[in-house]
């Protein structure tokens, strides 16, 4: 069988598409993910894991799968990780550009990871946020290995230890995959469809991975203090275990030394009601 990863299109970012940030579009996410601060509710401000609305569906730039096995792995990929660097908050009106590029392909002894970089800026170029994306290709075997890596924790901060700051509790609402569907474009079928979702092995309907996180980053943000997850400016995590509708989740907050410049620092997991962790190698900075 034919190599699946073409990394001759690594790097080759996509023509910038544009976005246009609607109050609506900001409450609705904001409710989508029971995020109760003011700026958002009154949708003026995004909450920070907002950025992935203007990238959704956009995030592999040129394929680097060959098109004769598309198909065949489409039904093999899962959000591995996100890392999501953020220069400014998104603001009702903003008019955005994004592009997107596959970086990295890496084999490993169960499937392959392929990192994705989203660039969004505004019309004048400045940078509003940076996204990595690593999905992975479960059983695919190859020997490909081309490419950056997706930033880590580790590499930015190293091995730091931190010391506890809280942990922090939210019910987990029994329709929020329907309504985060609604609010990010997201209808993926494991999260609407029951039936679906036991077909491919899971135990039912799922909540999104990205309104895991985006319910993270309020967590964070109340454990520091902070009334709003606009405050954020880096957040990255790996997707470990799935959670589901009516469950909760709840996220461990250890604070971390200051960064450059003063930044509020910290590492975090997330474990549903059972104690399996659902979000881990978490690490969170905050504005000063």
């Amino acid at each position: 069988m034919s190599e699946p990863f073409d990394v001759t299109s690594l790097g080759r970012f996509s023509d910038p598409q544009p976005y246009e940030v609607t109050a609506e579009a900001i409450t609705a996410y904001a409710a989508a993910t029971n995020d109760t601060s003011e700026e958002a509710a009154a949708g003026e401000v995004a909450p920070a894991v907002f950025a992935i609305v203007p990238v959704f569906g956009r995030q592999s730039g040129h394929s680097v799968v060959g098109e004769d096995r598309r198909q065949e792995l489409a039904g093999r990929i899962v959000h591995g990780e996100q890392w999501m660097v953020f220069h400014r908050p998104i603001v009702a009106g903003d008019r955005l550009l994004v592009r997107g590029a596959t970086i990295g392909v890496h084999a490993k002894s169960s499937g392959v990871t392929a990192i994705s970089k989203m660039e969004t800026t505004d019309e004048a170029g400045a940078p509003v946020n940076d996204q990595y994306v690593t999905v992975f290709y479960r059983g695919v075997h190859s020997e490909v290995d081309a490419g950056e890596v997706a930033p880590t924790f580790k590499s930015l901060r190293g091995d730091e230890e931190g010391s506890e700051l809280a942990s922090v509790t939210y019910p987990v609402d029994a329709d929020q995959p329907a309504r985060y569907a609604g609010a990010s474009g997201d209808h993926n079928r494991i999260h609407l469809d029951d039936e679906f979702a036991r077909s491919v092995g899971l135990p039912g309907i799922i909540v999104h991975g990205m309104c895991t996180l985006a319910l993270a980053a309020r967590a964070i943000c109340d454990a520091f203090g902070e009334p709003s997850s606009s405050a954020m400016r880096q957040i990255g995590c790996r997707f470990t275990h799935p959670l589901l509708p009516g469950d909760r989740l709840t996220t461990n907050v250890s604070r971390l030394q200051p960064g450059a410049g003063g930044t509020r620092a910290a590492r975090f997991s997330c474990v549903d009601g059972a104690g399996d962790m659902v979000l881990g190698a978490g690490f969170a900075e905050l504005a000063p």
